[in-house]
């Protein structure tokens, strides 16, 4: 079993997506993960809490984003009841039977997410 942790500043993604806009999300989420945040009513929240996600999965893996894993490698989506989930866009990037749990949350100051992995 494997885990993964990461916390973001709000301040600082607030200010990339104010200069950059979607050209900034469209580095580090897929096109999918980009029309759930900004629907989202803290879009800068929802923005941060996914790098935070994508970072905490690359820890719990142990490659960071190294070795063929890349931001869209794999997708933070939320299921009927909202809670986050991790869907592979690359095939055989997860181990088979591996499972995987994340957790996001945030306040006004910062996002964080946990990941944990079990048969990694």
């Amino acid at each position: 079993m494997e885990i993964g942790v990461d916390i973001v500043d709000l301040d600082r993604i607030e200010k990339l997506f104010s200069r950059y806009g979607v050209k900034f999300l469209q580095r580090f989420l897929t096109e999918e993960e980009i029309v759930i945040c900004l629907h989202k009513p803290q879009v800068i929240a929802s923005i941060a809490g996914r790098f935070a996600a994508k970072e905490a999965v690359v820890k719990a893996l142990g490659t960071g984003f190294a070795d063929g894993v890349h931001w869209k490698s794999f997708a933070i989506l939320n299921d009927e009841r909202g809670r986050p989930y991790v869907r592979p866009v690359d095939t055989g990037l997860f181990p088979a039977g591996c499972k995987m749990k994340i957790s996001i949350a945030h306040d006004r100051h910062a996002a964080v997410a946990t990941a944990l992995i079990d048969g990694v």
